[in-house]
């Protein structure tokens, strides 16, 4: 990634999120993407703000995990507990800790995501505003779609985008879902999933800070919670990391099956980690960035896309959701249907906007 486009991006965090001098802002990654943490600690600083480091490595943390007494591992270190307690912000530049499942013990694995969890919703159930910027170093090149150089392009193409046609469709679909009672999408390669919209929020990505006080960089989606009990059916995506096919089967609101074209077990294992409900969706969402003309595999910049249907398990009450839990991944679904009640918001990942 250019430097200058390192610099676009920290500078819109910082204005996203309001930051005023004076603020302790949390900057949160790894050290593999220490030119994007020094620019967005400058932005910070040309705000006046402080900023306050929170910066690791996926190897530090998992030889942490591996050795340290797992008691230890449950707890938050005093340090990063009063940072979530006193910061006014947090930005955070994408990282991919699902690498950790590989290396180390699962139930090693669940006391860390514990006191990560404790921290995480220090922070959200004080309302603080998050940033967070995708990272295209955050995922490995095999598990990737286009090579790196495209997607620093396409990340660009995603933030000078028209604005006033970014606006209009976030308008036109939040709209859609608002007025609309029952949420209908189709997956290609099977998948029928269903869920009633019920009248919570829904919350705009468009570069600015939205009420529930998240902002993500590349931007252009609308997310919204929905009542948890009421998802049914099955949903099919396409590849998460290097398993294809995986489809999701949920009753009652829960998952009760998962499978896939192979090594369904990389998937269960990785949720296994996680406690609470991550076995329940978090939110959905569409993509309607007019700048982002194919999926990449990364994951934050794909869901922008126009056309893309995505989703979350696990943790949602900072969007106002009632689960609870450890796990908050996102999924993308290219390719798919979506309906409220019998109008197409989205055919074949073609957003139609037809009345």
């Amino acid at each position: 990634m250019s430097l200058s486009l390192y610099k676009k991006l920290a500078d819109m965090a910082v204005a996203g999120l309001e930051i005023q001098p004076g603020q302790f802002v949390e900057v949160r990654g790894d050290t593999a993407m220490w030119n994007c943490i020094e620019a967005v600690s400058l932005a910070v600083e040309k705000a006046e703000a402080v900023p306050c480091l929170n910066v690791t490595s996926i190897a530090h943390e998992a030889e942490r995990i591996r050795t340290l007494p797992i008691d230890w591992l449950r707890r938050p270190s005093t340090f990063l507990l009063d940072l979530a307690t006193r910061a006014n912000a947090a930005i955070v530049i994408e990282r991919d800790w699902r690498q950790l499942t590989e290396s180390c013990p699962s139930e090693r694995l669940k006391a860390w995501n514990q006191a990560v969890g404790v921290l995480l919703y220090q922070q959200e159930s004080r309302h603080v505003p998050n940033g967070m910027i995708s990272h295209p170093g955050a995922v490995r090149q095999d598990e990737l779609l286009v090579p790196r150089g495209d997607i620093y392009r396409t990340m660009e193409n995603a933030i000078d985008v028209d604005m006033i046609e970014l606006d209009r469709r976030v308008r036109a679909v939040k709209q859609i879902i608002e007025q609309g009672s029952v949420l209908y999408m189709r997956t290609p390669n099977g998948g029928r999933l269903e869920c009633q919209l019920g009248s919570r929020p829904v919350f705009e990505n468009d570069g600015r800070l939205s009420d529930s006080h998240v902002l993500n960089l590349p931007f252009g989606a609308i997310s919204f919670t929905v009542p948890e009990t009421t998802v049914l059916g099955s949903i099919c995506i396409e590849r998460w990391r290097n398993v294809h096919d995986l489809t999701l089967t949920f009753v009652d609101g829960r998952i009760s099956d998962i499978s896939a074209a192979n090594s369904p077990k990389s998937f269960t294992d990785f949720i296994g980690t996680h406690s609470g409900h991550r076995d329940r969706i978090s939110h959905i969402g569409i993509g309607v960035n007019p700048g982002i003309h194919s999926p990449t595999g990364l994951i934050g910049v794909d869901e922008c896309k126009s056309g893309m249907l995505f989703f979350a398990l696990g943790e949602n009450r900072y969007m106002g959701g009632k689960n609870e839990s450890t796990l908050n991944m996102d999924l993308t679904c290219p390719g798919a249907n979506i309906s409220v009640g019998s109008r197409c918001i989205v055919r074949d990942g073609r957003l139609t906007l037809e009345s």
